[in-house]
């Protein structure tokens, strides 16, 4: 356990046991035996021949108090229920269908996003060193575009355009800890008997009753809302339904499973609107007495969308030539008289290159959620006996030298040339970055729409440096996502036509 509460990421000190053991080591986590995996031929194993035996997750605190007993299909063990929450999911939700009607979503936020951008350029014309924290507004952006998804609702901060700011302080704020918390581990989880700490001195149990508490009362706001605007005929069919009207629609029954209706509807509303989360086995540093106030934690945890975004920016600002080249490829294969679409993201391979290469060296989940094995199975030669926990470091899969020339160095090109065959989808296994198998990301396919545009955007908008010229601090914060330690300060400056970020939405 003392391992667990460093200041080293568990993925770094996973790293330097598989430098000295092996890329195929076992880990007891307390009473539970772990597999601790980081090489890419046993991983491929993991996930092709052992998929389904590997396709369980090991019940958690945090899939019973957050995960309304594991009705959510993150924290769902492998069964029929899981695989008809998940069906429901791809068909009904993230289906290609389903997302091109929901494309205009994303699309309008970041044209708002790019505006506000502007706007800001614009005020701090007249000073001499206008930096702006770019981390914090690509927060902003992707809570925004999640919640019109989820609820039809948009929340902003520095505008009038959207819901009561206190209200969305508060619902940014449960978002945050909710995050957090869902990464705690407490001592039962891994010694069963010692139960009776989680209450009396660790509080993990406590801040997540708390916490679910909170979430509950406003998912199931926005779901009485769905459902009045239902009975008074609102939902109009020219308007495009968010995700409750769509789980309203499609879950019929009253029960199914054990689970009644709303909280099937509930506890995956909840689930899908932290989908980029990683709930990886996030052994997060905790202390009892921030119990109160988690948004003061230093392991304070954001979206893995934003963040991938932020670690992007960073990759370009310290590597000028990658910036240059991404920027070139835009004015040549977009030009400058018209904003940079979806339909562009297939021919600008450079900037693909950019957001494979920085998912490569920073993973949304530095280590995958654990798997749990359902019975008796080999991998990598070893056997792995049931009830086994399998985690794959991430992070350290990404860097093997065996696979990856100057394995640590940010090198886009690399996309272009040696790994030009290689993508991010799951059926790669050096790269994996959203996981693979039967519980990989079902949230790919969206994530990443919004990362290319949002990123093609501002490059094609903006001229990008740092504050006096310095460096970027590429250090990684700790939690079950991997930040960046410090938050992105940048200096922008428009490089298009005035008018084009007036008239961009």
């Amino acid at each position: 356990m003392l391992l667990l509460r460093g200041q080293r990421t568990l993925a770094h000190t996973w790293a330097v046991m598989a430098d000295k053991y092996g890329p195929i080591f076992t880990f007891r986590l307390g009473v539970f035996p772990a597999l601790i995996i980081s090489n890419h031929e046993a991983v491929k194993e993991c996930f092709t021949t052992n998929d389904r035996v590997l396709a369980n997750r090991p019940r958690s605190n945090a899939g019973i108090y957050l995960g309304y007993d594991h009705a959510g299909f993150g924290f769902a063990p492998y069964g029929e229920y899981w695989r008809q929450v998940r069906k429901l999911a791809m068909v009904e939700l993230l289906s290609t269908r389903r997302l091109e009607t929901l494309k205009h979503v994303h699309i309008s936020e970041v044209n708002a996003f790019i505006k506000d951008l502007y706007l800001f350029c614009m005020l701090n014309q007249q000073n001499p060193n206008p930096k702006l924290v770019i981390s914090q507004k690509l927060e902003a952006l992707t809570l925004n575009t999640i919640m019109r998804l989820m609820a039809g609702k948009r929340y902003f901060w520095d505008t009038t355009d959207g819901e009561d700011d206190e209200e969305a302080a508060h619902v940014a704020k449960v978002i945050k800890d909710f995050m957090y918390v869902s990464g705690l581990i407490s001592p039962s989880e891994v010694v069963p008997f010692l139960g009776w700490m989680d209450s009396m001195f660790m509080g993990q149990v406590k801040s997540m009753k708390r916490v679910a508490r909170e979430i509950d009362s406003i998912v199931g706001e926005w779901v009485e809302e769905h459902k009045l605007k239902r009975l008074k005929s609102e939902a109009k069919p020219e308007n495009t339904p968010d995700f409750i009207d769509i789980m309203l629609s499609a879950i019929e029954e009253d029960s199914m499973f054990g689970y009644s209706r709303e909280t099937i509807i509930k506890a995956n509303v909840m689930f899908d609107l932290v989908f980029r989360v990683d709930f990886s086995i996030g052994f997060a540093p905790y202390n009892c007495q921030q119990e109160n106030d988690i948004s003061a934690n230093p392991y304070y945890c954001s979206d893995t969308t934003s963040i991938t975004l932020t670690w992007i920016l960073s990759n370009l600002m310290n590597n000028r030539h990658a910036l240059k080249c991404a920027q070139e490829e835009l004015d040549l294969k977009v030009g400058r008289d018209k904003w940079v679409q979806d339909s562009d993201i297939e021919k600008l391979v450079y900037l693909q290159a950019v957001v494979k290469e920085t998912l490569r060296l920073y993973p949304p989940g530095p280590i995958s959620v654990p798997h749990e094995a359902s019975e008796d199975c080999s991998i990598g030669g070893y056997h792995v006996g049931k009830g086994t926990r399998v985690i794959v470091n991430l992070w350290k899969l990404h860097r093997d030298p065996q696979v990856w020339s100057n394995p640590d160095v940010f090198e886009p090109e690399r996309f272009l040339t040696s790994h030009a065959y290689v993508d991010v989808l799951g059926q790669h296994f050096e790269l994996i970055p959203f996981g693979s198998g039967r519980r990989s990301c079902p949230g790919i396919t969206l994530a990443l729409q919004m990362t290319h545009l949002t990123i093609a955007s501002i490059l094609q908008g903006f001229e990008l440096s740092t504050p006096f010229g310095e460096t970027v601090d590429m250090s990684e914060g700790l939690g079950i996502t991997m930040p960046k330690a410090t938050p992105l300060e940048v200096i922008l400056s428009p490089r298009l036509p005035s008018a084009m970020y007036l008239h961009s939405t």
